[in-house]
């Protein structure tokens, strides 16, 4: 077992040695995870399990868990998110191996015959982030009822008769005319 994640590895070679990476990985290192995050401070755990399966596919099992800290869309205070992914990957080579897949499993390729471990530890945090991050109503730190009466107030402003847009273009259409 090992807890430093090398930079690219062959699968096949890590399969057949039945090699596991387990450990932590510093947040800010994960670069297209930070443009998500409110805050890069904290660690990403893993254990990346690398084994053959029974038709001698390389397969990637383990787990990836941290909190991650985004930013909440209703009251854009810091919000806490615990992530905890289990991995079941198996590698290909060329795309239409996809279909000859284990249904549980998702695809890996292989690109040149390597992978980048820390790509499948950022990878399972990036699928696992919401589409919307929000606290529960009850425990933003907005009053989500003063927020809903403010919203549907601002709509109604707008949606309140006053001149029409197309008032000014008959205006002008008429102007022409002259």
């Amino acid at each position: 077992m090992s807890s430093r994640l090398p930079e690219f590895v062959d699968p096949w070679r890590l399969a057949d040695q039945r090699r596991v990476f387990a450990g932590a990985i510093e947040l800010n290192r994960l670069p297209r995870l930070c443009e998500a995050l409110m805050s890069n401070r904290g660690n990403a755990e893993f254990e990346l399990r690398f084994e053959p399966d029974q038709q001698r596919r390389v397969r990637v099992k383990g787990s990836v868990t941290a909190t991650l800290v985004l930013e909440c869309q209703r009251c854009l205070g810091p919000l806490h998110y615990p992530v905890q992914s289990n991995v079941d990957l198996t590698v290909i080579e060329v795309l239409d191996e996809i279909e000859r897949l284990p249904e549980e499993s998702d695809p890996l390729l292989a690109e040149e015959g390597r992978i980048r471990p820390m790509d499948l530890v950022e990878d399972e945090l990036l699928l696992s982030l919401p589409q919307v991050p929000r606290h529960n109503p009850d425990a933003c730190g907005v009053d989500v009822d003063t927020l809903n009466r403010a919203t549907i107030a601002a709509q109604q402003e707008q949606e309140t008769p006053g001149v029409s847009p197309f008032a000014v273009l008959a205006g002008l259409k008429s102007h022409e005319q002259k």
